[in-house]
């Protein structure tokens, strides 16, 4: 038998898979189909999972549920924030995940490489192979692409408002776009090593590994297994600093703009003259004590990511396979 034919979501016959689902996420019709066909891929493969629906707010409960499965796979589907949750919670397992996009931002899946249709990410997944790929922590928190810290994480609460409303949604970013101007500036000290430089900032991104200095409507990473964070502060030059370094970012200018202030490091730590901070982990809000202490876990996470291919993404390339 062919060895690779065996095989389903990059791992071996006989395994133990579950599936999780945040009826929360996206559009609950993609959500089922997403799962019905996750559920027919693996029972070609004489694989019948369970699967574990989590509704509104309940979330927690079937991550619980799901981990005492202790399952060889768990396919996720759901938002950056779902993603996130099952990644905290398996992290340090061998639980190997494969990611469905089911949310609105599907950054994770943006940069493996993944279709933002539910359905084609699941065949893509299914023929795919295991990676490994680096986890940002800060005070202890996971965080799989970016955290952004300072006045701009205020404004995730308005798209929170509008999560699910069409009309709320538009309405968001009018909102939106007024307050990320009126935003105060706050006084970050960042600390590297014995190196410390001081921000006024209205708002500081730190991404796991740089994003890609491609001109890009949504800002993708360079890759994912480079062992380093990369943060980007919108340095104070007015209201209109923050869509600056917006502009650079998309632009693929970030780096080198004199409006950004640029710095690779394993780990940093972030001070205020404050307690605590908001901080965005991948969309989620969390209000953390004061320093803040950032840092890369390299490898720490194992992804089904698509196989690799003479036509695949850009990215794909830059995920390290699992040795295991």
């Amino acid at each position: 038998m062919d060895q690779g034919k065996s095989r389903i979501f990059g791992l071996g016959p006989g395994l133990k898979a579950a599936v999780l689902a945040n009826a929360s996420s996206g559009l609950r019709r993609r959500t089922a189909e997403a799962v019905d066909a996750a559920a027919e891929a693996l029972a070609r493969h004489g694989i019948y999972p369970r699967v574990f629906l989590a509704r509104r707010g309940r979330l927690g409960e079937a991550l619980t549920a799901c981990r005492l499965e202790e399952p060889d796979l768990l396919i996720v589907v759901g938002g950056d924030g779902t993603i996130l949750s099952a990644a905290e919670a398996f992290l340090g397992s061998r639980t190997v995940l494969a990611i469905v996009p089911g949310g609105t931002v599907n950054q994770l899946a943006r940069d493996l490489g993944l279709s933002l249709d539910p359905v084609a990410a699941v065949d893509q997944l299914a023929a795919g192979t295991i990676r490994r790929i680096d986890v940002g922590t800060v005070n202890g928190r996971a965080f799989l692409c970016t955290a952004v810290v300072g006045p701009l994480a205020k404004l995730q609460r308005y798209r929170e408002e509008a999560r699910g409303r069409l009309w709320a949604t538009f309405g968001s970013f009018f909102v939106t776009g007024l307050k990320a101007v009126t935003l105060r500036p706050a006084t970050l000290k960042i600390h590297h090593g014995a190196e410390a430089w001081v921000e006024e900032t209205r708002g500081v991104i730190v991404s796991v590994n740089p994003l890609a200095e491609t001109v890009s409507r949504v800002p993708l990473r360079e890759r994912l297994d480079g062992g380093t964070l990369a943060v980007y502060a919108a340095r104070e030059r007015g209201y209109f600093s923050l869509f600056r370094m917006a502009a650079a970012i998309l632009a693929g200018r970030a780096r080198t703009h004199p409006h950004v202030g640029y710095h690779e490091a394993g780990e940093l730590q972030i001070d205020a003259r404050r307690r605590s901070l908001i901080v965005l982990n991948d969309g989620e809000v969390r209000r953390l004590a004061t320093p803040l202490r950032l840092a890369v876990q390299a490898g720490a996470l194992r992804v089904v990511a698509p196989a690799e291919s003479s036509d695949a993404p850009p990215l794909a390339a830059g995920v390290v396979p699992d040795p295991a």
